[in-house]
């Protein structure tokens, strides 16, 4: 007699192994629904896990763009490019998310050659450390710049055969106007910048920013006393030329370009010092047809650091 296969015959609901045969459970336990309150649950933990990672990688970023002691900040493309160019030393380099890496290409092949590490952090992480409101998604922690003092700017070598051309800042405490002046005078030719300790704007990220960079490259001289710093070039053989509204003398009459040269700027608002004014080999005011009577410090001092390098260019009279 022929035998019936095992587990049942022709219209059995069970297979082989006495489970049920539903089509599409492959032959596997039939697994419960998941109640609404199961997956809110489970959902919520999926959220509360996924703000914790950003929470964490909010907080890196923010130790990250914290300098350590020791080390500061600096803002923006240039400045941060002409300060990879200059070997100032330098953590990381922050960015934000969706910089345009083609305007960054210098930035970042520079950086790639120095081997400095580049991190991509959130915008508003820069935001919150930027000082100058115009970082334009770039930051990065460097070393300070370290002023030198007189006597070793002095003894600088000097690119060429020109005269010594220094510019010396009397109480300019607006970063902006420091950082102003030294773009003026790095693209002049200034051989240094000269400023007292004290009654002055700081090498802050908003000057390096202002300067687009120009403090990378410009030797700065920090002295305790700008009169008697005065006094010091005077002895060097170096001349001193003040900036004064109420000076007899016009800038554009001034013969001294040829020598040694040290333009001297005051204040934003009061000018010279009157010690520092006394200490000046001359005195010149800038010619004015306005109704305003005086220009900002930055202005009169570009006007100043150009007129000496415009007459240095100019060919000798006949």
């Amino acid at each position: 007699m022929a035998s019936r296969p095992l587990g049942g015959g022709r219209g059995s609901g069970r297979d082989g192994g006495g489970r049920s045969g539903r089509p599409g459970d492959g032959g596997g336990e039939v697994r419960r629904p998941q109640a609404p309150s199961e997956k809110r649950r489970a959902g919520a933990g999926a959220r509360k896990a996924k703000q914790s990672r950003r929470r964490g990688q909010l907080e890196a970023a923010r130790e990250a763009a914290r300098p350590a002691p020791g080390r500061t900040l600096i803002e923006g493309r240039r400045p941060v490019v002409e300060a990879l160019r200059a070997g100032r030393p330098m953590d990381r380099i922050l960015l934000a998310p969706g910089a345009n890496r083609a305007a960054l290409g210098e930035l970042l092949d520079l950086a790639r050659g120095r081997g400095v590490e580049v991190q991509t952090v959130p915008r508003s992480v820069l935001d919150a450390e930027a000082s100058s409101g115009a970082h334009q998604g770039v930051l990065a922690v460097v070393a300070p710049l370290q002023p030198i003092d007189l006597v070793e700017l002095l003894a600088l070598p000097l690119a060429g055969r020109e005269p010594p051309f220094f510019l010396a800042l009397d109480g300019v405490e607006d970063p902006h106007n420091l950082g102003a002046l030294a773009r003026s005078a790095e693209a002049a030719g200034c051989h240094g910048l000269i400023v007292p300790r004290h009654r002055s704007a700081p090498l802050s990220a908003v000057a390096v920013k202002t300067s687009a960079g120009a403090l990378e490259h410009l030797p700065v001289a920090e002295v305790p006393n700008l009169a008697r710093a005065v006094d010091h070039l005077r002895d060097a053989g170096v001349w001193c030329i003040g900036l004064d509204g109420a000076a007899q003398a016009s800038l554009f009459d001034l013969q001294l370009a040829d020598e040694p040269v040290c333009v001297v700027v005051g204040s934003e608002g009061s000018g010279l010092h009157r010690l520092v004014r006394d200490s000046c080999d001359v005195l010149v005011r800038i010619p004015m047809s306005g109704q305003v009577e005086s220009l900002n410090a930055s202005v009169a001092g570009a006007l100043a650091l150009f007129e000496v390098r415009r007459r240095r260019h100019s060919p000798p009279p006949p």
